[in-house]
Order: structure tokens, then sequence, then C-alpha cells
């Protein structure tokens, strides 16, 4: 009886060691190779990557994530052609992207809120997006989300291009801001606005998002791994999801696990740079619910085509796809 009892419980713990295994990260030798794209340089605001990465949701779908960084524009026609399957891109990249025929897809909306935004000192008293009228404006250039988000103010403002000076100043926002180089600068929300206040700046900022609801940053892959590998697809949106939820709730741990990733962050400004973090956090969206992006797309594209940079609309209904939301 003792034997037939030993053998019971070996059998036993075999089977609760097979459940436990199945339901385990893949060993490293069985994970899948993919590579996530994200625009320029590691940053604290790419924190859901890092924590998806470093708590192994990756890992538990079956992935080992490998992150480059490059420039949007380049990343995009990458993924477009197919050389790249994954990127992070603003919304008005998509469009643009699929009015040139690359077959781009937004499959999951990480921000809720498009993340531009105008900065002044609080002297300059720029409260509106009509007190822009007659100053001189700083932005990184005539590209990109900065130019696209200020011009889209403007034309909400009902200014013309002659009410306003554009001046090209590249990254040198806070710099330019307080040297009065320039009346007010064009910014990402959570990063020159967080770094003014740590220097005792008293700042006016006029986000784009109060003014106008347009498509921020998106994960993008293209129609042919939508077609050809749907459940690669909802693998990374869930694994990106899990971490953007899980930085959301616990933003101590995921800066933490920044400095694994983002090179010299324990060397920068942490107060700053914890406050980049806790301003990103607000912009993200946490609960996404199919059927609500189509106006965000429509006014990205009505903005596009008022600006010229598009000549004609594109289908909207190609350019993302709530399919594979979780």
């Amino acid at each position: 009886m003792k034997q037939y009892l030993f053998l019971f419980i070996i059998l036993a713990s075999l089977a609760l060691s097979s459940c436990q295994a199945s339901s385990a990260p893949e060993s490293d030798a069985q994970l899948r190779e993919i590579t996530l794209n994200l625009t320029y340089i590691p940053n604290v605001q790419f924190a859901p990557f890092y924590v998806a990465i470093e708590k192994g949701y990756f890992a538990e779908e079956g992935l080992r994530v490998t992150l480059n960084y490059g420039n949007e524009a380049d990343l995009i026609a990458l993924v477009g052609s197919g050389n790249q399957q994954f990127m992070v891109a603003s919304g008005e990249q998509v469009l643009m992207a699929r009015a040139q025929g690359l077959p781009v897809v937004a499959v999951f909306p990480w921000y809720k809120d498009y993340p531009v935004g105008v900065v002044s000192l609080k002297e300059k008293n720029i409260h509106t997006p009509q007190d822009l009228k007659g100053k001189v404006i700083g932005l990184p250039g005539l590209y990109g989300a900065n130019y696209i988000g200020f011009e889209a103010l403007a034309n909400y403002a009902g200014l013309s291009d002659a009410d306003y000076t554009l001046a090209s100043i590249g990254f040198t926002q806070v710099e330019a801001v307080v040297s009065q180089t320039v009346d007010a600068a064009v910014i990402y929300l959570p990063n020159e606005p967080s770094q003014l206040r740590a220097m005792g700046y008293e700042i006016n900022l006029i986000a784009v998002s109060d003014y106008l609801d347009l498509v921020g940053n998106v994960l993008v892959t293209n129609e042919e791994t939508i077609a050809n590998e749907p459940e690669l697809v909802r693998s990374v949106v869930r694994a990106f999801y899990r971490g953007v939820k899980a930085a959301a709730e616990n933003p101590e741990e995921a800066y933490a696990i920044c400095a694994n990733f983002v090179e010299n962050l324990s060397e920068a400004d942490q107060a700053v740079q914890q406050a980049v973090l806790a301003e990103s956090i607000k912009l993200w969206e946490i609960d996404p619910q199919p059927g609500t992006q189509q106006e965000r797309w429509e006014n990205m594209q009505e903005v596009l085509l008022q600006l010229g940079l598009m000549s004609q609309p594109v289908d909207l209904q190609g350019a993302y796809s709530d399919a594979f939301l979780p």
C-alpha cells in the first residue's frame, strides 16, 4: 500500500510540474526575436516598453524584443515596406505614409492626447492661441509633430502665417525661452515644461489637446503582418498594454526599470526625469475602447489636408484598427 501511495505522489508531482511549466515564460531558445522601433533616443517616456521587457510580459507571449531607435520618417518607411514590423509613430506620420502608398496601420492608441504645446515665460502673458499673434515662435524645424501641432493650433485660432514669425531653433527650446531669443517655443509636453519648472521659472503652457482632439502616438505595424501574423500583433499589443498599465500604476518602479535602458539616467537630474515620466503618463490611454478613435483620425486628416501635407484624403478605416485592442 505504501508503494502505491508513493507512486501516486510522484505522478501527482510530475503532473503539477507539467502544469506549472506550461504557464511559465518560454526559454530563451524558444522565444521569437522581434524588433520594436522607437523614435530618436532612449528616454523615460518609453517606460512601458522597458517595463514590459523587464517584467517578462513579452517573454510570456513567446517574444524576445530588441529595441531600435531612429528617425521617425525613416522607421515608418521601413515598416511600410515590410522590412520592419513594429514601431511607435505619431498619428500624422501614419496618415502621410498611407498617402504615399505605404500600408502602415495603427493597432494601439498609446496616447489619448496630442503631446505638443507652446511654452512661454509667465511675463510674456501668452495664455491662449490668439495671444501668439505678433510673436516669435521657436520650434525644432518645419517638420514633424511640433510643426504640425503648432500650425493646427494657429489655424484653429484664425492666425495666418503673416501673424507670427517661426524660428527654427533645433531642440534648444529651453535655452531659447530663457534667453528670450523667442517669445515662446513649441515643445513636447512632458519635456521642456518640466525642465523650466525645475529651473524655477514660472511658465504659461498652451496644449494643443486643449483645443483640438488629434491622434497622438500609436503602435504601428503593416498590412502584411496583420494579414499573415495576426496573433503576433495581438501578442505585441497585449504585452505592451500590460507595460503601459504597470508603468502607470507604479511609476516609481517604472522609473527604476528605465535606468536599465536609458544610459546615464542615474546621472541625470532625477527630479526632472521623474517629472517627465509623470507628465508622460498623463498622456497615455489607460483604458482603450473600440469605436472611440474615428473622430481623432478625421480631425488629424483634416489638419494635414488644410496644411497641404496631403493632397487628398485616405481611407481612414485602413489607417487604424480596433481589432487588436486588449
